[in-house]
């Protein structure tokens, strides 16, 4: 793990409190050497807000999953308030199940639990298995689209945290649960040559969506979509190793044989006195995009018509429609306080981790530098890095199969474009719902990494919902490894809805219809119908 992710984790971690308090140095290079390990064995509280994404009613909030939706959706004008979703998973660390109880979270002073001579609040998984994390923390701020005719427009706002740990080898995640510390596991030459991937991102977002009907015929309407926003990141880092050859003798001494890795961080400290910095606020900037397109089966035939006001468009529900998208690519390029650390095929004897000294971040990186490369600068080879956006592709079906039954079906499939960027878990899901225009109740049926079943519910009340894919995380009848948690709040105006004002005759086709019926049904059957 990274020095700077050692640090940022001070207030979350008891392991580095414990560090802290015995004041050995020695864990800090434990820590560099571990690289990546404590954002991955944690289960930090913070995948895709399945239960509301995908719904006939999602609109701004569904681009998230397809930029193409607010084209295709029931209302003229939508408004996000609000929408936090907070989700982890990791498959190294864990809250044992007689031991875990949610309710704790909402304690003023809360006690958990200790295990281990660090008295930590996790157990961790010791088994063969590679270990992998992802926490992802999405705030989607004021957010509106309005929709004319064949024509959607809207804008973006929102803020980010994403972190996520791939391929790190077991004995690497013990020896970050227990420090070097971990006799069964000594004199062995460890030998990772697979790709280990780590890396954080905080940033914000604004930018604009539109989308577009561009083909309607008989009962077949396609529409496209774009979403193009301006990303500012406040702090990032990463770690990829090529090649790690090691031996651990004793908790003092360590053999390096051959490291092969790049790392790189972006962080609000400053490196020379470890203090926290406000100024600037972003240290990096970047540019993403989600592109869709989406299929619709009509339930009945829609001519397009001219209307002079937007209320009075009609909306036609669906049979069945599928949508592709690719969403979050791009990447963030970290400029300010940044730094690119290259570790090109080295080798080391360290002895007597204990009492090395060194007074802050810098004089940390020199000595690795010497260490390594036999001098104090030449470990860092850069003042920029970039990492990419979780970028992943998706395929969304969605069936009308009986009144306002539904059925979803979703796949998020991750593509990585950069070494050097985060990884997205594989998330496949079947969501049967009840949808009306005021009430909503889902129950997402994901599989989460192709290996954890998931069973999650959501419901909506007109613009309110809330929703987890995973209510095991609610309960104790499983061990904790992690969390999940959506709610938000929107406006909205449906199209055909005109109530500006009763008096006037300036009503869409549905209302008119709907008064026609109104008025004949009043009528005595036999009378003559009379004209103004």
């Amino acid at each position: 793990m990274l020095l700077y992710e050692f640090l940022l984790e001070i207030r979350k971690l008891r392991v580095i409190v414990y560090i802290y308090k015995k004041n050995i140095r020695a864990c800090y290079l434990q820590a560099m050497f571990l690289l990546i390990l404590i954002p991955g064995l944690m289960p930090v509280y913070a995948q895709e807000m399945l239960g509301i994404v995908n719904s006939s009613y999602s609109g701004i909030t569904g681009t998230v999953i397809n930029p193409a939706v607010t084209v295709t959706s029931p209302y003229y004008i939508d408004i996000n308030l609000i929408t936090v979703n907070a989700f982890a998973e990791n498959n190294a660390v864990y809250m044992p199940k007689e031991d875990y109880r949610f309710r704790r979270f909402f304690s003023k002073s809360p006690q958990f639990p200790t295990y281990g001579t660090d008295n930590l609040i996790v157990k961790d998984y010791y088994n063969s298995s590679d270990k992998k994390a992802y926490a992802n923390l999405r705030l989607l701020g004021p957010s509106f689209s309005v929709t004319v005719g064949r024509n959607s427009f809207g804008f973006v706002t929102g803020a980010r945290g994403v972190m996520s740990t791939k391929n790190l080898p077991y004995e690497l995640a013990k020896f970050g649960y227990t420090g070097l510390a971990y006799p069964p596991q000594y004199d062995i030459n460890y030998v990772d040559n697979r790709n280990i991937y780590n890396a954080e991102l905080g940033w914000m977002e604004s930018g604009f969506n539109y989308s577009h009907s561009f083909k309607q015929r008989s009962l077949d309407q396609w529409s496209a979509g774009i979403s193009i926003k301006d990303l500012r990141g406040y702090a990032g880092g990463y770690f990829t190793s090529q090649s790690l050859d090691y031996t651990v003798l004793n908790k003092d001494t360590l053999i390096i044989n051959n490291l092969d890795a790049e790392a790189g961080y972006s962080m609000p400290v400053n490196y020379q006195t470890d203090a926290f910095m406000t100024d600037p606020v972003f240290r990096g900037k970047g540019i993403g995009i989600d592109i869709g397109i989406i299929y619709e089966k009509k339930n009945k035939y829609a001519q397009s018509e001219h209307v002079d006001k937007l209320c009075r468009q009609n909306y036609v529900p669906y049979k069945y429609k599928i949508g592709v998208s690719l969403i979050d690519i791009g990447r963030i390029k970290f400029t300010d306080n940044a730094e690119k650390l290259v570790f090109n095929n080295v080798s080391t004897f360290w002895p007597d981790l204990r009492h090395i000294n060194y007074s802050n971040i810098e004089g940390f990186t020199q000595l690795l530098s010497n260490q390594f490369y036999g001098n104090p600068t030449e470990l860092l080879q850069g003042n920029e890095i970039k990492i990419a956006l979780p970028t992943a592709l998706s395929i969304q079906a969605d069936v009308d199969f009986y009144r306002n039954w539904f059925v979803n079906g979703t796949l998020v499939y991750p593509v990585q474009l950069s070494k050097s960027g985060i990884i997205r878990p594989v998330l496949f899901a079947v969501t049967p719902r009840y949808q009306t225009r005021y009430f909503e109740a889902s129950m997402p049926l994901t599989l989460y990494d192709w290996t954890k079943p998931r069973i999650g519910l959501s419901v909506r009340f007109a613009g309110f919902f809330l929703g987890t894919e995973k209510l095991s995380g609610y309960f104790h009848y499983k061990d904790f490894t992690g969390l999940d948690f959506y709610a938000g709040f929107k406006f909205s105006l449906h199209k055909g809805d005109c109530r500006s004002n009763r008096n006037s005759d300036s009503c869409g086709a549905e209302e008119y219809k709907k008064f026609q019926k109104k008025k004949s049904d009043k009528q005595p059957r036999n009378s003559p119908t009379v004209y103004n």
